[in-house]
């Protein structure tokens, strides 16, 4: 009741009896292997092409996003800008003594 290792099969050597055959069945394995690595590697350029085909319509997309928020940002600064001078002028017309009070205010902000 050994415990040790326990001992393996031999394997048989596998003997080449036609050295040129081997060889020719050697070189086709590995044009198949060379045709295989070409064919992953054209795949994996076309993955990529993919990728950053729709990386740059998502950054295209953004971009036109971005371009629209300016645009609407602009507006609304414009449209703010003519209610101060609305409100800057109707301050300026205020009359008696609640204009005066208002005309003395925007003084003090300045």
């Amino acid at each position: 009741m050994g415990r040790g290792r326990s001992k393996g099969t031999v394997r048989p050597t596998r003997q080449i009896t036609d050295p040129g055959r081997e060889i020719s069945r050697l070189r086709q394995e590995l044009e198949e292997a060379q045709a295989l690595l070409r064919q992953v590697e054209l795949s994996r350029t076309e993955a990529g092409s993919l990728v950053l085909a729709k990386r740059l319509a998502t950054l295209e997309e953004e971009r036109q996003v971005a371009r629209g928020l300016a645009v609407e940002a602009t507006l609304a600064r414009s449209k703010a800008e003519a209610e101060l001078r609305q409100l800057r002028d109707a301050i300026d017309k205020a009359s008696g003594w609640q204009g005066w009070l208002l005309r003395r205010a925007k003084r003090g902000l300045r």
